[in-house]
């Protein structure tokens, strides 16, 4: 196998859909799958909102920003990817144009899989191996669909504190420690929470006064016993 192939080989056991697999597993899966790669700029743009969506993307180098634009012309932020992650799943099984556009924000290098060689071509594998592919991309679909529903729900729902609290949470339990840096800026980060920029700066401010955190720039710290949500599965 070629350096190209092991660095494919890579990327791919990173990825949700392929992590419970032997590489053996997964070099008989490349050989059906036949992913294509391309590589991109800094912010130069994969997808567009409105393309319609053939394959999946697997990211295999760089930072990839998901974002979607409303009428008003605002920016949010959905999903910061990064390498393993993967996006337009789910457009492709229900052959939805995509509603949201993915821009590389450094350069970056992905892996496309034709939606079709997922399903089509996963029916030459030997019977047990299909049945467990078939079984991954389901958790992968459900995963997917419902990181979407908790997106949804903390924005009509929840406070800028409690979408703030959240993210933390997220950011101590991925580092393991209350000392931290997150891959946001302050404008990145309330398009990603789906917030004011000066009211989110401001709610910062009140946390750090009550003597909950410190931050500096990307840079926090979680003081005392502040409310810590439970990691997901």
């Amino acid at each position: 196998m070629g350096t190209e192939e092991n660095a494919d080989l890579k990327t791919l056991r990173a990825c949700m859909i392929f992590k419970d697999f032997t590489e053996d597993e997964i070099s008989l899966l490349v050989e059906h799958l036949r992913p294509r790669r391309a590589g991109y700029k800094k912010n130069d743009t994969i997808a567009r909102d409105g393309d319609p969506m053939g394959e999946v993307c697997i990211i295999k180098s760089g930072r990839i920003y998901l974002s979607h634009c409303d009428s008003n012309g605002n920016s949010n932020l959905i999903e910061i990817l990064k390498e393993g992650d993967s996006f337009g799943m789910v457009n492709c099984v229900g052959g939805y144009r995509l509603n949201l556009s993915a821009t590389a924000t450094t350069p970056a290098e992905v892996l496309f899989i034709s939606v079709n060689d997922f399903f089509e071509k996963s029916m030459e594998l030997p019977g047990k191996l299909q049945i467990r592919f078939l079984q991954s991309a389901s958790r992968f679909l459900a995963a997917n669909v419902q990181y979407l529903a908790k997106k949804i729900e903390e924005s009509i729902r929840r406070s800028t504190r409690e979408r703030l609290t959240d993210y933390l949470s997220h950011e101590y339990h991925k580092a393991g420690k209350r000392v931290f840096s997150i891959p946001l800026n302050r404008q990145d980060l309330a398009d990603f929470l789906f917030v004011d920029r000066s009211a989110m700066s401001a709610e910062l401010c009140r946390m750090r006064d009550e003597g909950l955190l410190k931050f500096d720039k990307s840079d926090f710290e979680l003081l005392v016993e502040m409310p810590i949500t439970e990691e997901d599965p």
